[in-house]
């Protein structure tokens, strides 16, 4: 960054760097059929509006999804993903919009 340069926060909430296992659920349609995934993860960081966490699969930008973390919440918490990065072979960093 040049110097007089400003970083800008795209975010609207404040995020918080939280490393807990997390797992969460989907459903895709495959030739006329529905098949269900529960899969696991670890977060990497947390807001009222999102989480972002690693996990092995590549998910889909608005996959519909139902995340679960006992150290975060009481119950499991719709979302959709936004983004989903590879970062080496095996592991994706995911940002889920939280509903």
């Amino acid at each position: 960054m040049a110097e007089g340069e400003q970083l800008t926060e795209k975010r609207d909430s404040k995020r918080d760097l939280v490393t807990v296992p997390i797992s969460y659920n989907y459903s895709i349609q495959e030739q006329g059929e529905t098949r269900n995934f529960t899969m696991s993860g670890i977060s990497l960081n947390l807001s009222d509006a999102g989480i972002c966490f690693y996990t092995h699969v590549r998910l889909e930008d608005g996959t519909a999804l139902n995340v679960y973390g006992r150290a975060l919440w009481d119950g499991a918490r719709k979302g959709t993903v936004k983004w989903c990065r590879k970062i080496t072979e095996g592991l994706f960093r995911v940002g889920v919009q939280l509903i």
